[in-house]
């Protein structure tokens, strides 16, 4: 039986359309903010938040990345299978069956406890050759994952015993990171509590420290640049582990991380289906939608198993010709409907099938953001990205 290779096709035109010349410009908007030689680890985990891990770190290396952040081994490992050969930091916990891998790979763990030191420290005993890097994660008042603060010199005194192992970095992870640089502020007392830790490592010249994530990264910086003081412990500027930002968009409840940053992605359909409905005819499932006057209504092809959000329904706005038009009646699985009678009439031209639809992005001098979104979804921008599913096509941009 003759077997062949399978290459997925793609028949559909709704994409997600990835800029990746805007990746390169949100990352050096933030390396622009700090001084030469601070600690940059831009996230790529979750696909890169549903953007494309391969061809974003691929693009985020030529911008000048030396590491990259994941949260599972398997995004390491795919990064690896895909020729990526720098620093990658996995932020994931490592367990017995995972240890190996991490190894194999020349991945960096970020531990942030005792059982998964206990698991490197197996499997470098079952073929570990070279020293192997590690970061250790603490908790300072997340209460996620990390060693407690107390246990900083004994984490010391195990990095003696075992010279195979090599302490590159500590970090600890913010519960805001709005109101960093802050005095007042949840941040200060974390980074407060993190220069402590990082005293029980000072012996260490060359140790990286890290915290900052994209909101507390433009805060810090923002609030303290007149005094041209940065977030810093023991001397050590603290280093950065943008994400969302990368991505172009400001974290939520932020009013003072402003930074240029640009979106990256967008959502593109074509319309599919037209029906002149009648006034008191009803659309979708439910239906929650009944025309109040004949309407033309477009189908798309694009729907929640797609990534657009069900609780859009009768809520959210596409745009068509330049212009806003609601959506119409429930969001389903594989299409949504949308009212295009308004743009219709003030065009004066008849809605054809495979005309452009914007879902997210922009068209002429309107624009739908991610944020836009989350807020009428209940939800966070990340989640908008993420969402995305796989079978939405990525066409990169370059």
């Amino acid at each position: 039986m003759t077997t062949r290779s399978y290459r997925p096709s793609h028949y559909r035109r709704s994409v997600a359309e990835i800029d990746l010349r805007q990746i390169d410009r949100n990352f050096r908007s933030f390396v622009s903010l700090y001084p030469a030689g601070t600690f940059f680890c831009p996230m790529v985990k979750a696909n890169a938040y549903g953007h494309g891990d391969i061809e974003v770190a691929k693009a985020l290396r030529n911008a000048g990345a030396n590491y990259l952040g994941v949260a599972l081994i398997e995004e390491g490992e795919r990064l690896r299978h895909a020729g990526d050969r720098d620093p990658i930091l996995i932020f994931g916990p490592v367990d017995s069956g995972s240890a190996e891998t991490i190894l194999r790979e020349n991945l960096t763990a970020v531990v942030s406890g005792w059982d998964q030191l206990q698991a490197l420290e197996v499997a470098y005993a079952d073929g570990g050759t070279s020293t192997t890097r590690v970061h250790f994660e603490f908790n300072t008042g997340m209460n996620r994952l990390g060693f407690e603060p107390e246990e900083a010199p004994k984490l010391r005194e195990w990095l003696r015993e075992h010279k195979e192992f090599k302490l590159e970095g500590v970090c600890t992870h913010l519960l805001r990171g709005n109101d960093a640089g802050d005095e007042t502020g949840e941040s200060e007392i974390q980074l407060n509590r993190f220069v402590q830790i990082v005293n029980a490592f000072g012996d260490l010249p060359d140790l990286i420290v890290h915290a900052l994530n994209s909101s507390a990264a433009v805060n810090i910086w923002n609030r303290k640049a007149e005094q041209k003081q940065l977030g810093a412990a023991n001397g050590k500027t603290l280093g950065l582990r943008p994400g969302i930002g990368l991505y172009g968009v400001q974290p939520p409840n932020d009013q003072h991380a402003e930074i240029q940053l640009r979106p990256v992605m967008s959502l593109k359909t074509h319309v599919i289906a037209i029906h002149h409905v009648k006034k008191g005819e009803k659309v979708s499932y439910g239906p929650l939608w009944q025309a109040e006057r004949d309407s033309t209504i477009a189908t798309l092809p694009f729907g929640y198993a797609d990534g657009y959000r069900r609780s859009l329904t009768n809520r959210s706005q596409v745009l068509f010709r330049g212009a806003r038009a609601p959506v119409a009646g429930t969001v389903c699985m594989d299409y949504f409907m949308v009212d295009l009678t308004d743009i219709e009439a003030k065009t004066g031209k008849p809605v054809v099938i495979g005309e452009e639809i914007v879902l997210l992005g922009d068209q002429g001098q309107e624009s739908i953001t991610a944020t836009e979104l989350a807020d009428l979804a209940g939800t966070i921008s990340y989640e908008i990205f993420t969402g995305v599913s796989e079978r939405v096509t990525r066409v990169y941009l370059r």
